[in-house]
This record gives structure tokens, C-alpha cells and sequence, in this order.
């Protein structure tokens, strides 16, 4: 890869985002950093600015108020094909997703191997989930269910780290999602296997997060069920 941009969106990540941009530079430092904050209460973006001293690769877009991760992917995603990047890779910024494993996870694309244009994380089939139990067990049955439901292939639909190529992003972008929270991962895999994207996985680490909360907000796993049940029942039908 070429021009490769790095993207994570961050809220009250100012103990977290410093080792982040640094991890992420020493593991693929010809890479771009590009860093959505959305006002977080405890300054996560003057970290972001004072680290941007020592990585100029690093971009920030601040927005106002909380405007959720579906938003803050979308951007990213169109800011990458506006900038003529070869590959974005999306990923957490709490110490749950290594930036020691992006070069696997973005090799996978250009492994002369496969002709991929999309790929995830994978937290089994080698990979591993060293979370705490709750998580785990939120996690796994979410899997579960949407391999089920959803059958494409991989066994991950849910961890945010991935790699998209131009011809990936161009299909997630034509979609007009119903979906939004946590429920827009699991919808941006069902729109590029209707559109023919070519998507692999490899194995990742999935570690507990660094420093602080986690933000999935409880309502979350009600609505991404429903959103499963929905594209389920709308790929049944486009069968009928």
C-alpha cells in the first residue's frame, strides 16, 4: 500500500489516545493518523494537538457535541477516497484493539494471496478475546447470531478494526444506512457482501481497554438485534 490512513474516533480517550498515536506510528509510521474527537469533556483533543507535536501525521477534526461512531466512519471513510488513500484501516483508540497488528490486518488486502478488498479483525479462528467475562460473553453471542442470521463467510461482525480498499469504501458509501451506533458495523458488512466486496479476516488480540469506561450504551444490544433481524429478513426477501 501506498497511502494508507489510520482512522479511530475518540470520547474521553485523553488517558489513552497518546500511547495510541505513538503505537500506531511505530507500527506503520508512512501511514496518516487521522483522529475524530467529539468534544470530549476531558480534553482528549489537547492531547491529540500536543502529540501532533511530534507525529505531523496526525489529523484531528474536532466536532460539536457527541455525534456517535457511525457519523464519525462515514467521514473518515469518504475523507480517505476525497484524499486518494489506498486503504483505510478503522480501529479503537482504548488499548483494546494493538496497533502492533495492523500491518496483518491491512497485509491482507495486498498479500498476493487474494484479490480482498475488505478486512477484519478476527477474535476467533486464532484470534483471542481477553476482555473482561461480560464482554466476552456480549461479544460471542452477538457473533454467533449474526453468522446465523447473516452468513458471509468470516466469523467476526462486530470489532470496528478493519481495512477497506477504495473499491470497499465506494460500496459502503453508496448505501444509505438505517442503522447507526453499533449497529452501523454489523450493517457495513451485510452492504458489501450484497455489493460483491471481496472480504477475508485475520486473527487480532482483543485486550480490556486501557484506561477508563466502556461506552456501549445498554440499548445498543437491543437495537443491533433488531438491526440484525432486519437485514435478515431483507436479504430473505430479495431472495423471494
Amino acid at each position: 500500500m501506498h497511502k494508507v490512513l489510520v482512522f479511530t474516533a475518540t470520547y474521553n480517550e485523553a488517558a489513552n489516545i497518546g500511547p495510541w498515536i505513538e503505537g500506531v506510528a511505530q507500527a506503520i509510521p508512512s501511514a496518516d493518523i487521522l483522529i475524530i474527537d467529539d468534544s470530549s469533556p476531558d480534553h482528549t483533543a489537547n492531547v491529540i494537538t500536543e502529540s501532533a507535536r511530534t507525529y505531523p501525521q496526525v489529523r484531528l477534526h474536532s466536532r460539536a457535541g457527541k455525534q456517535g461512531l457511525s457519523s464519525a466512519h462515514i467521514y473518515a471513510m469518504q475523507y480517505a477516497l476525497d484524499n486518494g488513500y489506498d486503504a483505510l484501516v478503522t480501529m479503537d483508540a482504548d488499548g483494546s484493539h494493538q496497533p502492533a497488528q495492523i500491518p496483518a490486518v491491512l497485509g491482507a488486502l495486498t498479500d498476493g494471496l487474494s484479490t480482498a478488498n475488505f478486512c477484519i479483525g478476527t477474535r476467533t479462528r486464532g484470534g483471542s478475546h481477553q476482555a473482561a467475562l461480560p464482554r466476552r460473553v456480549l461479544s460471542h453471542g452477538a457473533n454467533i447470531t449474526a453468522r446465523v442470521l447473516l452468513p458471509m463467510g468470516i466469523s467476526e461482525y462486530t470489532t470496528s478494526f478493519r481495512a477497506f480498499d477504495p473499491i470497499a469504501l465506494r460500496a459502503v458509501l453508496a448505501h444509505d444506512f438505517s442503522a447507526s451506533g453499533y449497529a452501523f458495523f454489523i450493517e457495513c458488512l451485510e452492504v458489501m457482501h450484497r455489493a460483491g466486496v471481496i472480504m477475508t479476516e485475520v486473527p487480532i488480540d482483543f485486550l480490556d481497554r486501557f484506561s477508563g469506561q466502556s461506552k456501549i450504551p445498554k440499548n445498543q444490544i437491543y437495537l443491533s438485534m433488531l438491526a440484525l433481524t432486519r437485514l435478515s429478513f431483507n436479504r430473505l426477501k430479495q431472495r423471494g
